[in-house]
């Protein structure tokens, strides 16, 4: 049974994380947004354990989330009254850049830092 809770408190470390990292606000947003789709993709979807890594560089922010599943994670047409299939399309909508080779799905965000 996948724990939906690990979500949630995900989330709330990305967040934390990223505002002591310095990241703007509109930016920790998204990302804290991709890592709700991309967590929850791999708790409901994946195998084994997930884990999220979450990188800042100078201008960037990467996320990356892995599990044991070796399917990649696809662009799905969500059904009008679907209850799921639109997470990868935020990710894709909102991140600069994306890829899934199966184990690892990963998103980049440019321009993260706050200006000093």
């Amino acid at each position: 049974m996948p724990d939906l809770r690990r979500i949630g408190e995900m989330r709330q470390t990305t967040r934390a994380f990223l505002g002591r990292c310095r990241v703007s606000k509109p930016v920790v947003g998204v990302v804290v947004l991709a890592v709700s789709e991309l967590v929850t993709n791999a708790v409901v979807h994946g195998e084994g354990e997930v884990v999220l890594r979450i990188t800042v560089a100078v201008d960037v922010v990467r996320v990356s989330v892995t599990d044991h599943n070796p399917a990649p994670a696809v662009l799905k047409e969500a059904g009008r009254d679907g209850e799921s299939g639109r997470g990868i399309r935020l990710v894709d909508a909102t991140s600069d850049a994306w890829e899934s080779n199966g184990k690892e799905t990963w998103c980049e965000f440019r321009d993260a830092r706050a200006a000093v």
